[in-house]
C-alpha cells in the first residue's frame, strides 16, 4: 500500500518575502498586578485619535511603570535604566475605567535610538492587543505634540509626573 502525502500551504503573518517580522507586544500580560501607578487619570490633548472603528477617542491617560524603575521616574534628569518600561494607558472616558490602548516605551540598550533617549515604541490596540505602530518615534518630542524640554527633563519619556 502506498502512503499519499499532501502538503498544504500554510500562511505565516509577516513571514513572506519582504514582509516585515510581526513586532512582539511590549504590554506585559501581568502588568496591572505589578506595575505601580506613577501618575493618575489624567485629561490628554497629546493622545485624541482613537484606536479605530467603534472605539472613542482618546480622552485621559494615566501613566504605570515596571517597579524596578518607579524611584528615578520623578527624578528630573535622571537617566531609567535599560529595560525600564512605561505604559501609558490610554482611556476614551474620564473616569479611566476601560483601556482601550497603550502607548508603550522600553528602554533599550544605548545606541537603539540615541538622538532619542533609545527607547522602543509602541502603540497597541487593547481589544486585540494588535501592534499599530511600532519602533523609533520622532513624533512625540516636537512642539506640536510634546515639548522637547519637557521630555528630555524626564528622559524623553515625555510622562512628566
Amino acid at each position: 500500500m502506498r502512503s499519499l502525502l499532501v502538503v498544504a500551504p500554510v500562511v505565516l503573518l509577516g513571514c513572506g518575502p519582504g514582509d516585515p517580522p510581526v513586532p512582539a507586544v511590549l504590554v506585559p500580560a501581568n502588568y496591572t498586578a505589578t506595575y505601580p501607578i506613577v501618575r493618575g487619570c489624567r485629561s490628554t490633548t497629546e493622545h485624541i485619535s482613537s484606536y479605530g472603528a467603534g472605539t472613542p477617542s482618546i480622552s485621559n491617560i494615566r501613566v504605570v511603570i515596571n517597579p524596578e524603575a518607579m524611584a528615578q521616574y520623578h527624578v528630573r534628569g535622571a537617566t531609567l535604566p535599560v529595560g525600564t518600561t512605561i505604559m501609558k494607558e490610554e482611556y476614551g472616558d474620564a473616569s479611566c475605567a476601560t483601556v482601550i490602548g497603550w502607548t508603550v516605551m522600553r528602554k533599550e540598550p544605548a545606541g537603539y535610538d540615541t538622538a532619542h533617549g533609545d527607547w522602543h515604541w509602541q502603540r497597541v490596540r487593547a481589544s486585540d492587543r494588535a501592534v499599530l505602530e511600532d519602533g523609533r518615534v520622532a513624533r512625540c518630542t516636537t512642539s506640536s505634540c510634546h515639548a522637547v524640554a519637557d521630555c528630555t527633563a524626564y528622559d524623553w519619556t515625555c510622562t512628566q509626573p
